[in-house]
């Protein structure tokens, strides 16, 4: 990770919920579930947006749940872009 803002401006509550969104997306995209994988990569980007200060981590979070979301219906690249961008949340 080469954002230089410390894991203190993503509150720990959003941390976590990105991580339970990212992480059942990537699930729901693995089982070929694309209806629900689309939804929570919608969800994740949206938390992004509005809760992870600007800066390289929330547009590389909310790129890779744009790039997961229009690789669907091909699971399996969605669950890797979703695993890259929950890369990019800080450890809750």
């Amino acid at each position: 990770m080469s954002d230089d803002r410390p894991t203190e401006d993503v509150p720990h509550d959003v941390r976590a919920a990105l991580t339970q969104l990212l992480e059942k997306a990537r699930d729901a995209a693995t089982d070929g579930d694309t209806e629900t994988a689309a939804a929570l990569l919608e969800t994740a980007g949206t938390v992004a947006a509005n809760k992870i200060p600007p800066g390289e981590r929330r547009d590389r979070i909310r790129r890779g749940c744009e790039t997961a979301r229009d690789a669907l219906p091909d699971g399996d690249l969605a669950a890797a872009y979703a695993a890259a961008a929950l890369g990019y949340v800080p450890e809750a």
